[in-house]
């Protein structure tokens, strides 16, 4: 029997701690984890000027940002080798700023790769050559950050010189070629009204470029609604008709702007328990752990510092011990939640009526 591959599956499936067995277990018997997956931000340094950046969003209090902070190198190379210790399986270098601005980069994902490290990348693709992209050859997934397939257009919304866009093109033509089969190569395209017309455009030209997938996601604000309203619609049927006719087992459009609307007004958790925290965190520029993404740079969202201490002492101390088992995402969680819906899984799966689970 030929069993078909479905050509729906994308690595952005929400299922993916479930073959995670023994970490849900350790959860089952409110025992603590290391993480499974960390977060890097290097530096906050970028050699762009992007309008819409989180970190310049004035609606939102980033308390403990510092734009020019860096993870000095020897703490770096500690931090890596607390990871392969502590058994974590995969790191994600990204922003804060640019990470392959990193003066230690290449030298870091080298060593994240020795370790037996699962690796990946946020980017906005500048400088993906070289040293760096033959390393991230071996990556599992890149990342790219595009807003335009126009120069003009590109180089306004960046606040970068209108050559920009022709030399990355150049380059994620020049990664797909040299990338392991095993690495996807997906491109992250924000919809605004400054570029929603180019959808079919960014998506044929990154098909045949070489990348796996192009990620569509609304340009959140806070009137995300509203500010979408007058070209929702058009969007989403484009984004259709693209999947329809360019997904193959190749390429993928990744579809997050028509669900992401409802996910994007829920600012409130329904539950308590955050069980992700066990599993992901964030060490972010200036050498400080966070719970996660959203809560990165905020003072309440801060689990240690690693300034004074390596990354296993701090993970494995009383005070965040404590700090774990205190955590009430219905007090302190109310900006929006990237691993919302995984934590409603995981909770659902924890508390799960064991008198009935034969009852498939």
């Amino acid at each position: 029997m030929v069993i078909e591959m479905n050509r729906n599956v994308t690595p952005y499936s929400q299922l993916k701690i479930f073959h995670h067995k023994e970490l849900l277990g350790r959860l089952e018997a409110g025992e603590r984890c290391n993480p499974l997956y960390i977060r890097i931000k290097p530096t906050n340094i970028c050699n762009h000027n992007c309008y819409y950046c989180h970190y310049k969003n004035p609606y939102l209090t980033l308390n403990e940002y510092g734009p020019n902070d860096m993870i000095p190198r020897d703490k770096m190379l500690e931090i890596i080798a607390d990871m392969q210790k502590m058994g974590v399986k995969a790191v994600t270098f990204s922003g804060g700023g640019e990470p392959l601005i990193y003066p230690f980069i290449a030298e870091t994902m080298e060593k994240v790769l020795d370790a037996g490290i699962d690796l990946s990348i946020i980017t906005n693709g500048s400088m993906l050559k070289g040293r760096n992209a033959e390393l991230l050859a071996r990556a599992k997934w890149v990342r790219i950050s595009i807003d335009s397939i126009d120069a003009v257009n590109y180089a306004e919304i960046r606040g970068i010189g209108e050559n920009a866009l022709p030399d990355l093109l150049k380059n994620i033509e020049e990664f797909a070629k040299i990338k392991n089969k095993e690495c996807e190569l997906g491109v992250n395209f924000v919809i605004g009204r400054e570029n929603y017309k180019e959808i079919e455009q960014v998506a044929v030209t990154m098909k045949t470029l070489g990348a796996n997938h192009v990620k569509f996601a609304p340009l959140f604000s806070n009137e995300t609604e509203e500010y979408h309203k007058d070209f929702k619609d058009e969007v989403i049927k484009k984004l259709d008709d693209l999947g329809s006719r360019l997904n193959d087992d190749i390429f993928k459009i990744i579809d997050l702007y028509t669900g992401d609307f409802d996910n994007y007004e829920v600012f409130k958790r329904t539950y308590s328990r955050c069980p992700i925290k066990e599993f992901v965190c964030i060490i972010a520029a200036n050498s400080k752990v966070y719970y996660c993404h959203d809560k990165a740079y905020l003072s309440d969202g801060c689990v240690c510092d690693l300034k004074d201490q390596s990354f296993e002492e701090g993970w494995n101390s009383e005070e965040v011990t404590r700090k774990f088992k205190e955590f009430d995402a219905l007090k302190v969680c109310k900006q929006h939640c990237v691993y919302d819906s995984r934590n409603v899984l995981i909770n659902s799966y924890l508390d799960m009526d064991l008198n009935h689970v034969n009852f498939v």
